[in-house]
């Protein structure tokens, strides 16, 4: 059932008919003129009077216009997107009347994307710029069926210059799965087509200033990479120290350890297809540079050494706290450590005790180990006073490759030194009473300079998997993971962040090795692309891939959950490039948006505002088991333009 307008016997034009109920009439869009919509997009002159250069979409450099299709005389609204970016806000100003009242915000999204006898119907052209592509879209929640938006496209389609160029991209779930139908309906185009095409890519928006070096495919960054250098790789690496800014030929998972570092520092970060061959590039190779990664677009323009300098002085990074307590509270489980106990155990291990403890949610078997058996051993192999005399010898801090042959050194010792039996005997013991059948077991790092708010220190130490039957083989996996705090892209990370590092100390999360899994992935409490759409976000990878340490330019499932509307909203992004099929089914992904929002709430007061969040690491069992086995602290960082979503 469709509204009606009483009394009007003839409609010839929206603005006629809004003013015979009522209602204000909007303007019509005159290229070169001010207004609110436009009935028809005849060419290119119109289309950039309309189009918003958004920069709150899952691809970058494109440009979108809003569509309403009123039932109410089946009048055809393409909107002034800059102005109207908001559906609901165009409807409430100009369609709502006395005889047809636009409801409250929630209840016309209720309505218009769910049920069948809606007023609206409301969707959106994409114009992808690098490949010259159209498509017509509607949002994921919505419940239109195939042959109801097959008849909107007809009509969008006849509205516009480009229309013979528009192609349908399903983003609801069940056009997704009825691509069948759909591909008889429309010309269509994926998103997994689309995604394969595209040229830049910007990870962390922002600006830089510093050397531009640039890194050949198929070689190693050099080791001599400093906090002002501009780094394009050729090849990513699955760690790399401080640097001004980061520029990938490849594109990169964007929950991967890389994307990770460089969001919590701050790094501006993007992909640029074959970069490191790019003329333009190469041309300002070894020259001071500034980059502007936007949201929709790149410069790259020379800079001077003054400017560097200036922004050398200016930078100050403030150092985050750290805790040790260096007492022996024993070897506790996991669901009998408190939050408070990261003093003792290091925030990963007090973090995943925290999910440990909420209903419905399954973690590893495991117990913590902590600083004080580490403290411990370097006591007694009398590393603390080498330690301590590395930290004092302030030369290593100029010279590179003595501070790197010093730290191997350290790391050498430590990996050859015995482990006191006070420390291997209860721990063996531990293992046995409560990991009992474990085939392996995770000895993980966690240290007090990881996993904190606004530090993550992802990818920076190691951990081991041992075989707990034997003694010898738990006692080499204790000595690696301690061994990790003193690496030289950890120690200069912690210098970079002023993280005093007598102050730093390695805890050990021992965990049973979930080794039945057949996929891995990373979890954000919330929507990166849009602030004002809440969401979570989840990239997974099939078993023998990562997200978070990817190769280069493979693509992991992403997947946005809406969660500020029943029933769920699911958007696809990508699918897994490592698989044919999804890895979460729909109802799956519903059901962890579930799981992660119970998480977030465990974590984050929502009255310190919404740029909290929880980064979580899970893995899924061959029986469909999530389990969780990391969380973190994340802050949700949006520009100007991705402020506000519809």
């Amino acid at each position: 059932m469709h509204y009606r307008c009483e009394g009007v016997a003839a409609v010839i034009s929206a603005a006629i008919s809004l003013a015979a109920c009522g209602g204000t009439a909007p303007r019509l869009v005159v290229p070169g003129v001010d207004g609110d919509y436009a009935a028809r997009v005849p060419d290119a002159a119109m289309w950039q009077a309309l189009a918003a250069h958004a920069g709150n979409e899952v691809m970058s450099r494109v440009e979108v216009v809003k569509v309403v299709l009123d039932h109410e005389g089946e009048h055809l609204y393409f909107l002034q997107s800059r102005r109207w970016p908001i559906h609901y806000d165009f409807a409430r100003n100009f369609l709502s009347t006395p005889g047809m009242p636009v409801a409250s915000h929630g209840r016309f999204n209720d309505h218009e994307y769910h049920d069948a006898d809606r007023r609206f119907v409301l969707g959106a052209i994409t114009h992808f710029l690098d490949q010259d592509v159209w498509t017509f879209e509607l949002f994921a929640g919505d419940k239109l069926t195939v042959p109801e938006t097959a008849k909107l496209f007809g009509q969008v389609r006849d509205a516009a210059f480009f229309g013979d160029k528009l192609r349908y991209r399903p983003v609801p779930e069940a056009h997704v799965l009825a691509i069948d139908q759909v591909r008889t309906l429309m010309p269509t185009i994926t998103t997994d087509e689309l995604f394969a095409n595209v040229r830049y890519m910007p990870l962390e928006v922002g600006d830089a200033f510093g050397t531009l070096r640039i890194v050949p495919a198929g070689q190693a960054p050099p080791p001599d990479l400093h906090p002002y250098d501009v780094v394009v790789l050729g090849t990513q690496p699955l760690e790399l120290g401080p640097v001004a800014a980061i520029i990938t030929d490849e594109l990169q998972a964007p929950l991967g350890h890389l994307a990770v570092l460089a969001h919590t520092r701050g790094t501006p970060n993007m992909t640029l297809r074959k970069a490191s061959e790019d003329p333009a590039l190469l041309a300002l190779a070894g020259k001071p540079v500034h980059l502007r990664v936007g949201s929709n677009d790149y410069a790259i323009t020379p800079a001077t050494p003054e400017d560097l300098q200036r922004v050398a002085k200016a930078r100050a990074a403030k150092a985050p706290p750290l805790v040790l307590d260096p007492r022996d509270p024993g070897l506790l489980a996991l669901a009998a450590i408190e939050p408070d106990d990261t003093a003792r155990f290091g925030a990963k291990t007090t973090q995943l005790a925290r999910v440990a403890r909420l209903t419905g949610i399954v973690t590893p078997r495991a117990f913590g180990l902590s600083f004080h058996a580490y403290l411990a051993f370097l006591a007694a192999n009398h590393f603390d006073r080498e330690i301590g005399a590395l930290l004092a010898d302030r030369t290593l801090r100029k010279d590179d490759a003595q501070l790197r042959a010093r730290l191997a050194a350290l790391r050498d010792a430590i990996e050859h030194a015995p482990v006191p039996a006070v420390i291997v005997d209860p721990l063996l013991a531990r293992i046995h009473a409560v990991l009992p059948g474990a085939a392996r077991v995770r000895l993980r790092s966690s240290t007090n300079a990881e996993d904190l708010a606004g530090f993550s220190g992802a990818g920076l130490y190691h951990s081991a998997r041992v075989d707990p039957q034997s003694r010898d083989d738990v006692e080499r996996g204790l000595r690696e993971v301690w061994a990790s705090v003193w690496s030289y892209e950890a120690f200069v990370e912690r210098d970079y962040w002023a993280i005093d590092h007598k102050k730093v100390a390695m805890a050990i999360l021992v965990q049973e090795s979930i080794d039945d899994d057949d996929v891995n992935g990373v979890a954000i409490t919330g929507n990166p692309f849009y602030e004002g759409r809440p969401a979570v976000y989840i990239n997974a990878q099939a078993r023998g891939g990562s997200v978070t340490g990817a190769a280069g330019g493979e693509v992991p499932e992403q997947i946005l959950v809406y969660t500020y509307e029943r029933p769920r909203g699911v958007e696809r992004i990508s699918n897994s490039s490592r698989a044919r099929s999804p890895l979460l089914s729909q109802a799956e992904a519903i059901a962890f948006a579930n799981q992660l929002e119970t998480i977030h709430a465990e974590f984050v007061d929502e009255a310190v505002g919404s740029a909290r969040a929880v980064d979580v690491e899970f893995l899924i069992r061959k029986n469909r088991q999530i389990v969780i086995v990391q969380a973190r602290p994340y802050e949700m960082k949006w520009r100007e333009d991705r402020l506000r979503g519809d």
